[in-house]
């Protein structure tokens, strides 16, 4: 192979990882911008058109990427689903002890809330109906990743640190109740301020720990 080839590859190689690049962040740019205009103008009020001009491209380009709307809004919630869960995988390895572990989730939960208030209105107030849906053959609902948190439950209640129950019906109660606060902080504003979130979490995560600990 000659030097002048290989050379040839490596730009085109170059060329293809920008195009790619640009790709994901036109892609972003879509993302970011339909969400925004979701939450400003509701679903009715969405249009590709607006999206479009929200972000300087014609409709035609953005139909290129996504079906419709629907379709962008799901790819929204799938996104956050996906970065979402990574914080919990995180959290769930934090530590090894059961009521840490949970405490560390209910942390990670209200701290993605808070971080990316959009994606979290899209995922968990807007368009709750997204949880149990999947659109390809491999794609498992987004629901399922709260199995991170299931079996935290479940590794507690097996080392007899958790009372022993449902571990499902356990952890939907302790998804309702990070929920709530992180559902107040958001719509709440400055009436629910940074003190107040913080403090509530503690309270609610030794409230959780202590009614959930083995007698």
């Amino acid at each position: 192979m000659s030097q002048s080839t290989t050379q040839a590859e490596r730009l085109r190689e170059v060329s293809r990882r920008r195009r790619e690049q640009e790709k994901e962040d036109l892609r972003r740019r879509i993302l970011d911008a339909t969400g925004s205009l979701f939450l400003e103008q509701g679903y009715e009020g969405l249009s590709m058109r607006q999206i479009a001009e929200r972000i300087g491209y014609s409709a035609t380009t953005i139909y290129r990427y996504y079906n419709d709307k629907d379709d962008l809004l799901f790819a929204i919630v799938q996104d956050g689903f996906m970065r979402f869960g990574k914080e919990l995988v995180k959290a769930a390895q934090s530590s090894d002890d059961p009521r840490e572990r949970l405490a560390a989730l209910g942390q990670a939960y209200i701290n993605f809330g808070l971080k990316n208030p959009i994606y979290y209105q899209l995922m968990f107030m807007q368009r709750f109906d997204f949880l149990f849906e999947s659109r390809a053959e491999k794609q498992a609902p987004m629901i399922d990743s709260f199995a991170v948190l299931q079996q935290a439950v479940e590794q507690g209640m097996q080392a007899g640190v958790l009372r022993q129950g449902d571990p499902e019906t356990t952890s939907i109660v302790i998804w309702s109740v990070v929920h709530g606060i992180t559902s107040l902080a958001i719509a709440g504003g400055k009436r629910f301020n940074k003190n107040q979130v913080r403090e509530s979490t503690k309270l609610a995560m030794r409230m959780i720990g202590e009614g959930l600990m083995a007698r």
